[in-house]
């Protein structure tokens, strides 16, 4: 049996975010790159305000909140997944804990994302282009771990192109919901660990006659979610 890691996309942001992440030595790595990484800093871009004006504010604190609660799982809690998935913008933070971006890569490409969705000066489609364009010029890396594509409907192994070409379609492309979790089963998933912010997709997961098990690392807390992925694995 394997576990999931899923990574919430817009929608799942929520003020003071980004101070309720797990105290460990990890995160508070992943925060401190965020400051340096970020013009600006981090400090604010969890307030309401920012949330409801920012779509870089919003984007970056999303990125950061996930990639911080993998790592805490992963290094401190030595939790490792079986394969990762993001719901849109979460693709981001799904990518860098498959290994096939740095998380300052990652940064720099949600920044653009965000600054070219806040300028609404080109169609989605476009948009698309720009981010393909951009992530072309990021090193190639072998994939750590497979990468449930939200914009194909499948997992992918060793393919980072592809990986790149979802991660750059996402902005334009509807998130194929129903096929990832179609994916994950066919996985033998048996658990899937939704991390920060909040617990959208555990929620999505839990719903219906064929509901998948899934636990909230916010909801939860990083301990008992890391204890049921360890019994689950």
């Amino acid at each position: 049996m394997s576990i999931a890691f899923l990574f919430p996309g817009q929608g799942a942001q929520r003020p003071g975010m980004l101070h309720r992440l797990p105290d460990t030595a990890a995160s508070a790595t992943v925060l401190a790159e965020a400051e340096w990484g970020h013009p600006g800093g981090i400090a604010e871009l969890d307030t309401a305000e920012a949330l409801e004006n920012s779509q870089v504010a919003r984007d970056v604190a999303l990125l950061t909140a996930g990639v911080a609660g993998a790592r805490a799982l992963m290094e401190d809690e030595a939790v490792r997944p079986s394969c990762v998935a993001g719901h849109g913008l979460g693709g981001y933070a799904a990518a860098v804990a498959s290994g096939v971006l740095t998380f300052e890569e990652a940064l720099r490409a949600v920044r653009l994302r965000a600054e070219l969705l806040e300028r609404a000066e080109e169609p989605p489609p476009d948009l698309a282009i720009r981010l393909a364009q951009h992530l072309a010029t990021v090193k190639r890396r072998p994939q750590a771990l497979p990468y449930v594509s939200g914009t194909l409907g499948r997992c992918l192994r060793a393919d980072t192109n592809a990986v790149f070409d979802d991660l750059a379609g996402s902005v334009a492309l509807p998130v194929l919901w129903e096929q990832v979790v179609a994916v994950l089963r066919a996985e033998g998933t048996a658990l899937c660990v939704e991390l920060p912010p909040g617990r959208t997709l555990t929620a999505l997961l839990t719903e219906g006659s064929a509901a998948v098990r899934a636990v909230s690392v916010e909801e939860q807390g990083l301990a008992e979610a890391a204890e049921a992925a360890r019994a689950a694995g």
